[in-house]
């Protein structure tokens, strides 16, 4: 039976993934397709060039330790954890509005951080390597900004298509193509199982989204904008679980996207979530094997998707 690994975004708590996969390896479980977005995207093409956790982990660390003052820039522009960041956040937001965008307008940049050293750091992870040379075949979304629609990426420079899957909108700059202006695939596709849906039997969505949070957190104008967004990717990311058969879903929420400095942690959490699991997986996916064995396929998904050609 054909199995299907479904990596969704989150930052720093995609980092889980790898805690899962290490889980997956030890019970066994052969993976015949793995779908990524944003960091789900980089971790899944590590792990589909080299099917080895351990491998992963070492070459994120490695990366991480080498750009550590540049990773932990990004939590200027964090909201998830204390009053002062958020602070932080805010009063760097607001300046940067006033001074570039009101006063000068022709040098405005569209992004926050300096993307080279970020550039610098998928080059070392994912060298020139082609989708084509993934031991396990692989696809990462991103969306075009131009045409509004998400677009898969399952052919040509990894290192690329990785990049257009990460850009996050006004931290990252987009990527520009011939096929659109590409950012962050969890704009529109937070956890990319349905499209590998129809390629597999059995589809494991690995999923990190935080929580919501109280309304009765909410005290200006700035919180109501951040909780809107909340409720919509979280309705977004609910319908995309919808096309997998089974939801891993590791309890970091505690974390923010930018909490790299946490993996030990993160990835420790994915993997005790994997294992709590465990008997509910496999469950799944004896009776999806009993359902194939009686000539019972999966219902298909059937919407067309836009890919980028190979």
């Amino acid at each position: 039976m054909r199995i299907g690994l479904a990596l969704g975004g989150g930052g720093a708590r995609a980092l889980a993934h790898i805690g899962v996969l290490r889980f997956l390896e030890e019970e066994k479980i052969k993976i015949s397709y793995i779908s990524g977005t944003s960091m789900g995207a980089v971790v899944g093409a590590l792990y589909a060039l080299k099917p080895n956790a351990d491998y992963v982990e070492k070459a994120v660390r490695s990366q991480l330790d080498r750009h550590k003052e540049d990773i932990l820039s990004l939590k200027a522009y964090d909201t998830h954890s204390s009053a002062e960041e958020k602070k932080l956040f805010l009063e760097k937001s607001f300046r940067f509005v006033k001074d570039i965008y009101l006063w000068n307008l022709k040098i405005a940049k569209p992004y926050l951080v300096k993307p080279r050293p970020f550039f610098k750091l998928f080059k070392k992870l994912l060298k020139d390597y082609k989708f084509k040379d993934c031991e396990i075949p692989f696809l990462c979304t991103t969306v075009d900004i131009i045409k509004g629609q998400a677009l898969a990426i399952r052919g040509g420079s990894l290192f690329r298509g990785v990049v257009a899957s990460c850009a996050l909108p006004g931290v990252f700059p987009p990527l520009r193509t011939k096929y659109g202006l590409l950012v962050d695939g969890g704009v529109l596709v937070p956890l990319p199982a349905a499209y590998i849906s129809n390629t597999v039997d059995f589809v494991i969505g690995l999923s990190v989204e935080s929580n919501i949070g109280s309304a009765k957190n909410i005290k200006n104008s700035i919180d109501i904008l951040f909780t809107v967004d909340r409720i919509r990717y979280k309705k977004i990311i609910d319908d995309n679980k919808k096309d997998a058969d089974f939801i891993i879903s590791s309890k970091v929420s505690r974390y923010s996207w930018s909490s790299f400095d946490c993996i030990d942690e993160i990835i420790e959490s994915g993997y005790k979530e994997a294992r709590r699991q465990q008997k509910n997986l496999m469950k799944a996916v004896s009776r999806r094997r009993w359902l194939s064995f009686l000539g019972i396929k999966r219902k298909p998904y059937l919407p067309r998707f836009n890919f980028i050609p190979e």
